[in-house]
């Protein structure tokens, strides 16, 4: 009987075929086998070793101890058609080429057995004969190392290939973390983790690259992270210059990594810092800085890892705990925390883009609500006030775990297209006739005023009359009937004139927005029944039609005509809103603004919707809008009514159903109006 085996350290892949084969080809067999005599003429290239059954196994364990598993080729003798291989054999087909010693009468019939006492049956990959030549027995043993060999790189290949795909994977759930973060310092604080995580770096930092005012740049040291020790910091900014490592690698974009910390060569022109140690207690040694570049090559920021550890779970507490974990920063690590770092800065960057056109935006949000109220400076501050109010009744609804609304949820996006329709509600007023938008009194001012000055020329003209009678009166009688006639005159001119004021206040009292009762509307043809002569002596009435129509409206200060413009605010904002690019999630603010006055029951406009083809944020904001137009400040045309009796009229248009019973409880009970309104004095 013969047992020849062969193994290699996989370690050593990477390295070389011949190196991860050792400089000589080892070949096992047993003691007192015909192998002895069939390998004893090989050359020295190749190390032969016997082994006795225990033997085979001590040196199979010693294999694992080291940590590699075991690669062999082995020469055993057939018999009965199978290899007979010791009892303590333990070797896998895949790790392992068995050659079996036939007789030289011939091979005969050849099966995998596990007969003699073999734990584990092996293949037999070729067969030599007892008698074969030294020639042939290398050339079969120089196919079994290089299938061995082969095995071993397609091993490494696929192990390769397996890591890689790993590394993609988590490159890319990290790539998608970062991704979804909108939040920038929880961006940041993620970005060091992730960054931590795959180098497995003890603790870290990180620096942003920040522009000055007058041109300049300074890095911010942001954050800091620390598995072993917790130890407070703030924010501070740093000169950017390359007498530090973070400035270095920010000014050239250079990787540095050190295995010790301590240990910087002398031309680097930064040293390490060790305050940070000295003062916590805390004792670095491997260190990696890593540039945050973005899609343009820019250093947005620089990433710190300290203490590669070769247990993540490790604690480093003292400098035992150091110098039995840390390691330095391998080169794979490097490369995978580069890949981070680019994602990282695109992922930084596209974050701080989002902001700032946010930011953008929410300043033309402003510019447009002011350039409402500009239009209309009595009702100042109505739109941020309805959407404060309606924002705090969303946030009522979105808790409520009873009633029609308990599934009702709003997220952070919707939350902000809630915000976004009720400030800009009414910006399709900058589309209205400043004249209708702004009108007090049924009459415009400029008509009012012609009124006046037509009432003014009327009390003249009378006077004048009078004056004319008076003297006629003189030259035509004598004194006694003159002065009998003139008395006469006096007392109806001043009827005349008390009845001509009287006609004036009644016009300044109809121009009023109140309602009319039926009496003022007869007085109102009255007084346009009645004449005056002119300069031209052209006879006109003392109201024309234009003036009789305006004044004769029965409640408000608007007619059809002008109600039908203001009422077009509606649809003004809902045309200027849809030309607006809205994300996915923003794009239902047009139509929740359109809706803000359609009523339950059909009866609002513009398009008499009714129930649930109103969207609920446009149910929730028609409460907070009508509340704010009651209790709002004094206007020229209505004055504020107090919060209890703005809910009582609220109250009148829920049994109207107008308005949505159930939002109104929750605004009601909630009282989210309070966090608006300012608090009455004391």
């Amino acid at each position: 009987m013969c047992l020849l085996s062969l193994y290699f350290d996989t370690r050593g892949q990477g390295r070389g075929t011949q190196e991860a084969m050792g400089e000589k080809r080892e070949i096992w067999f047993m003691e007192g086998s015909t192998a002895e005599k069939l390998v004893a003429p090989l050359p020295p290239n190749y190390a032969l070793r016997s082994l006795t059954t225990n033997k085979q196994s001590d040196a199979n364990g010693r294999r694992e101890q080291d940590g590699a598993p075991n690669y062999g080729v082995v020469l055993a003798d057939m018999r009965d058609g199978a290899p007979v291989l010791p009892a303590s054999w333990n070797g896998s087909g895949s790790n392992y080429r068995v050659i079996g010693v036939v007789p030289a009468a011939g091979l005969g019939t050849v099966e995998t057995s596990a007969s003699h006492g073999a734990k584990t049956a092996a293949s037999v990959f070729a067969f030599v004969s007892c008698s074969a030549s030294g020639e042939e027995l290398e050339k079969t043993l120089g196919i079994a190392f290089e299938n061995l060999e082969l095995m071993a790189s397609e091993r490494a290949a696929r192990e390769e290939l397996e890591r890689a795909e790993r590394e993609r994977e988590q490159l890319n759930e990290i790539g998608i973390a970062l991704s979804s973060q909108r939040d920038v310092r929880e961006l940041l604080n993620l970005i060091l983790a992730k960054a931590r995580e795959i180098t497995r770096a003890d603790a870290g930092s990180l620096y942003l690259v920040e522009d000055e005012d007058q041109g300049g740049r300074h890095l911010r040291f942001m954050l800091t992270q620390n598995d072993s020790l917790v130890f407070p910091f703030k924010e501070f900014a740093l000169p950017m210059a390359e007498d530090s490592m973070a400035g270095y690698t920010a000014l050239r974009g250079e990787v540095v990594n050190f295995a010790d910390a301590h240990h910087i060569p002398p031309e680097m022109p930064f040293h390490f810092n060790d305050h940070y140690d000295r003062e916590s207690g805390y004792r670095t040694k491997s260190l990696l800085t890593l540039p945050m570049r973005n899609a343009k090559g820019e250093v947005l920021g620089v990433l710190q890892l300290i203490n590669a550890k070769n247990d993540p779970a490790a604690r480093l507490h003292d400098e035992a705990d150091v110098a039995r974990h840390v390691l330095p920063f391998h080169e794979r690590s490097v490369r995978l925390a580069l890949s981070l770092a680019s994602q990282a800065a695109v992922a930084y960057e596209n974050r701080k883009l989002y902001n700032d056109i946010q930011t953008l935006f929410e300043g033309f949000v402003k510019a447009a609500v002011t350039a409402i109220e500009q239009r209309d400076p009595t009702t100042s501050g109505h739109s941020l006030r309805v959407a404060a109010y309606t924002q705090g009744l969303a946030e009522v609804v979105d808790q409520v775990s009873t009633g029609p609304y308990r599934d009702s949820r709003f997220d952070h996006e919707q939350m902000k297209e809630i915000r976004y329709a009720a400030l800009l509600h009414d910006f399709g007023k900058v589309g209205v006739r400043e004249e209708v938008l702004v009108k007090a009194k049924k009459l415009y001012p400029l008509q009012m005023e012609l009124v006046k000055q037509r009432f003014d020329y009327i009390r003249k003209e009378v006077e004048a009359s009078m004056v004319r009678r008076k003297l006629q009166m003189f030259l035509e009688r004598d004194r006694g009937d003159a002065l009998g006639e003139i008395a006469r005159l006096s007392e109806d001119f001043e009827q005349r004139l008390e009845r001509i004021q009287d006609y004036l206040r009644f016009i300044l009292d109809a121009n009023e927005p109140t309602l009319m009762e039926q009496g003022q509307f007869r007085k109102l043809s009255e007084i346009a029944q009645q004449f005056f002569v002119d300069s031209r002596g052209s006879e006109l009435p003392y109201l024309n039609a234009d003036e009789m129509r305006l004044l004769s409206i029965p409640k408000g200060s608007l007619d059809a005509s002008e109600r039908q413009q203001i009422e077009s605010h509606v649809l003004h904002t809902f045309n200027f809103l849809s030309q607006i690019p809205w994300t996915k999630e923003l794009r239902g603010v047009p139509e929740i603004a359109r809706a803000h006055h359609e009523k339950l029951n059909g009866l609002g406009y513009p398009y008499q919707l009714r129930g649930d083809q109103i969207p609920l944020p446009a149910k929730m904001m028609t409460i907070c809008d009508i509340f704010d137009a009651l209790t709002a400040s004094d206007r020229p045309y209505k004055r504020a009514v107090p919060a209890e009796r703005a809910l009582s009229i609220l109250e009148e248009c829920v049994r109207a159903n107008e308005i949505d019973a159930e939002l109104f409880r929750l605004f009601r009970e909630s009282r989210v109006y309070e966090r608006v309104m300012p608090r009455p004095p004391k």
